[in-house]
């Protein structure tokens, strides 16, 4: 196994493209475990990723330059180039340190040679001449032969006696060499098979993506086949056989989003209905938990006790309470740490991420999310911690349902007010 690290660069990255990296990443088993924004000193944005096998990556986007950097171990790099924007990416260029560089030897610039001037034959100068605007007035003498003479004492411009440099050949090989570099650069469509993809799935994944992303999708072959267009001009072909489908098309943003929706575990149909606005907050985990939650309020028919059902979809809000911390550099190892009680008992951020991140709309929301999750989650799982004796259980599953649904109406609520602001943790 290589585990020394090595570095990639991708030029040129809109934030769509790097969003959708992330949630295929996200779907793949990444897990982020860090995250800071830009601020006013900094147009970085920073993420660190554990990998499936433990490792640490850590990559870096500049928001301004369009430029996403990877640093991660030589063998976590080959699994990640499937899921990087814009095909696989060049090594960064090594700088040669400056005591290693070869002095560039330059040849002085001789001064332009001037042709020879002949002196000029003066004759005898008038006595006096005045000038008035453009005018000379002129006292004795010839006028002709002043005017002559002091033309003669100008100087030439430097121009005169040279060669014109013609430049319009150079400019014209300078753009045939650079269109010659594009199209070397241009990265090869590459033929990619997602196994266990039912024909159902890929039927609603076309229709989810054509109705919510704005993707044109075009059927070919009696519906064997599709092709995939974005607004980016990027284009994919899917060919269904079997349990599999087959992705060919230059890697790119569509090509990662359609890998995300097709090896996701998730309901998007299911999860639009409730939480449209919230989707873009929400992560791969948190969306599979709520999903998984709707999923078996509807199947499970009968239980001693419903509260079993509310587990999943708690764990989702504080997944998501976890993200928004971090997505404001709140760096805490449980979520209640960023937390304090005002005078009348009710959970906020502590004075100094308030001060901090000077958002009164953030605050609020982050106060209204650990809210709900500390007074109805804690109740039903952590019973043993109770001050008093009242029963955990729940034999009506309407009841269960009720607790469920207003936990989305609060998620959907909180997160429509952070989307007033622009608030993003980047996800989608």
């Amino acid at each position: 196994m290589n585990t020394s690290n090595e570095r990639q660069r991708i030029d040129g990255c809109d934030g769509f493209s790097v969003s959708a990296a992330f949630i295929a990443m996200e779907g793949a088993g990444y897990v982020r475990k860090k995250y800071v924004p830009t601020s006013d000193v900094s147009h970085l944005e920073i993420y660190q990723y554990i990998c499936p096998g433990g490792a640490r990556i850590t990559l870096v986007y500049d928001t301004v330059a369009k430029i996403l950097t990877i640093d991660a171990p030589a063998d976590e790099m080959e699994k990640l180039r499937p899921m990087l924007p814009e095909g696989a990416p060049k090594k960064a260029k090594q700088t040669a340190p400056q005591s290693q560089r070869k002095p560039v030897l330059r040849q002085s610039r001789q001064p332009a040679v001037q042709p020879d001037r002949q002196p000029a034959v003066r004759q005898s100068r008038p006595p006096a001449v005045r000038e008035s605007g453009r005018s000379a007035v002129i006292r004795g003498g010839n006028a002709a032969a002043v005017k002559d003479a002091d033309a003669a004492d100008k100087p030439k411009p430097r121009s005169e006696g040279r060669t014109p440099v013609v430049r319009e050949l150079s400019a014209s090989r300078a753009r045939s060499a650079k269109k010659t570099a594009e199209k070397r650069r241009k990265p090869e469509p590459t033929a990619e098979t997602l196994k266990g993809v039912s024909r159902k799935r890929l039927d609603w994944v076309l229709k989810d993506m054509k109705t919510s992303d704005g993707i044109k999708v075009t059927a070919h072959m009696g519906g064997a086949s599709w092709t995939l267009s974005d607004g980016e001009k990027h284009t994919l072909e899917l060919r269904c056989d079997g349990g599999a489908v087959t992705m060919t098309g230059v890697p790119c943003a569509l090509t990662a989003l359609v890998r995300a929706r097709l090896t996701s575990k998730c309901d998007m149909r299911l999860l639009r209905k409730y939480l449209s606005v919230s989707l873009r907050y929400l992560s791969e985990a948190s969306r599979v938990d709520l999903s998984n939650g709707l999923t078996d309020f509807g199947n499970i028919n009968r239980l001693s006790d419903y509260s079993v059902l509310l587990i999943t979809p708690y764990r989702a809000l504080e997944k998501l309470i976890y993200d928004l911390e971090q997505a404001e550099g709140i760096n805490v190892k449980m979520i209640g740490q960023a937390y304090e009680k005002d005078e009348e008992g009710n959970y906020r951020l502590k004075k100094g991420y308030r001060k901090r991140i000077g958002s009164v709309v953030y605050a609020e929301v982050m106060s209204a999310l650990y809210t709900e999750y500390y007074k109805t989650r804690n109740f039903y799982t952590h019973s043993e911690n109770a001050a008093d004796t009242r029963s955990r259980g729940i034999s009506d599953k309407a009841e269960a349902r009720r607790i469920l649904d207003n936990l989305l109406s609060v998620i959907e609520y909180n997160c429509k007010k952070l989307s007033e602001i622009n608030f993003s943790v980047e996800q989608d």
